[in-house]
């Protein structure tokens, strides 16, 4: 379990889901769960309540609560969800920006990269339900500084997350260092925002 002071003064503690699982048991967590609330994304709402579970026992993906224990209260301020994935290139990069998404070379046996691996942020949300509140740059501070951590372990330069076209998303996410792929997107189709991991970011942990 890791803990942080949180921009309004609380201490944020987070811990993964499957610790959690493996600590207080399967219906426990369930229960906690189902009190969470996304009143600005039902999507948020959904995956937690739905598909954490199930994808955590399939190794598809790590979930990550982020709570509060003031007062002895158990208090769930919010969550996020990391995986594997990969990043695929959009036809019209030129070479120059394939190399620097992949930091080595445009090319793998003479043949022009069309995938990077990447880390990818599927979930990243508050319970608006909760009593307490989390802001969401202490919220993605915290997500980061997993990915972080584990990149120690098994590497990985590109960070990736998809996001709706909406001016307060694009600004958030760009105030923390990530970038808007640079292609044409169809009508309501996602955005994609990416973010190359450099020393700096490692020296934080």
């Amino acid at each position: 379990i890791a803990t942080r002071r949180g921009g309004k003064g609380i201490k944020e503690n987070i811990i993964s889901l499957k610790q959690f699982t493996e600590t207080a048991g399967v219906a426990h967590a369930n229960e906690l769960i189902s009190k969470y609330e996304n009143k600005l994304d039902k999507d948020l709402e959904d995956f937690l309540k739905e598909k954490a579970v199930l994808f955590e026992k399939l190794g598809k993906s790590r979930t990550f609560f982020v709570f509060s224990t003031e007062n002895n209260h158990f208090d769930l301020l919010g969550y996020f969800t990391i995986a594997l994935s990969i990043l695929r290139i959009p036809e019209e990069f030129s070479k120059r920006k394939i190399k620097q998404f992949d930091g080595f070379s445009s090319k793998i046996k003479n043949q022009k990269l069309t995938e990077i691996p990447s880390i990818l942020i599927g979930q990243l949300g508050k319970n608006t339900g909760s009593f307490k509140t989390i802001k969401g740059d202490d919220l993605i501070a915290h997500c980061l500084a997993a990915i972080y951590q584990g990149q120690q372990y098994i590497g990985g330069r590109v960070i990736i997350l998809e996001c709706k076209n909406n001016n307060y998303l694009k600004t958030f996410y760009e105030r923390h260092g990530f970038n808007l792929l640079d292609k044409k997107y169809r009508k309501d189709e996602l955005l994609v925002f990416s973010k190359i991991i450099d020393e700096k970011d490692l020296l934080s942990l």
